[in-house]
């Protein structure tokens, strides 16, 4: 099983894009989630773990996840079969929603 835990760095997701602030979706995209998504094999149990984020933030969980998808399609079938931990119902409904859209 391959865990990713959001870094204590992310406790506070920021905005979408990098020029706009720090700790943001397409910051943590590039530097954590996708290096993680093309380490997971295709049937590999994964779970992303959400402990210690106290601020979610739509902008930063829809370029970090649907961001993911739009780089590359493989990554809706690897992000559907992840489990995510440690997230509220409503954010975690937010985010299968900007999987399913990218």
């Amino acid at each position: 099983m391959r865990i990713c835990e959001i870094s204590p760095k992310y406790q506070f997701q920021g905005p979408r894009y990098k020029e706009l602030g720090d700790t943001s979706g397409q910051e943590f995209r590039d530097e954590y989630l996708l290096p993680w998504l093309n380490s997971l094999g295709n049937d590999e149990p994964a779970i992303i773990d959400f402990t210690g984020t106290r601020v979610f933030s739509p902008s930063f969980l829809e370029e970090s996840f649907g961001g993911a998808v739009r780089a590359d399609s493989k990554n809706r079938e690897k992000l559907n079969k992840v489990s995510f931990i440690n997230i509220d119902q409503i954010w975690l409904e937010k985010l299968k929603k900007y999987i399913q859209e990218a």
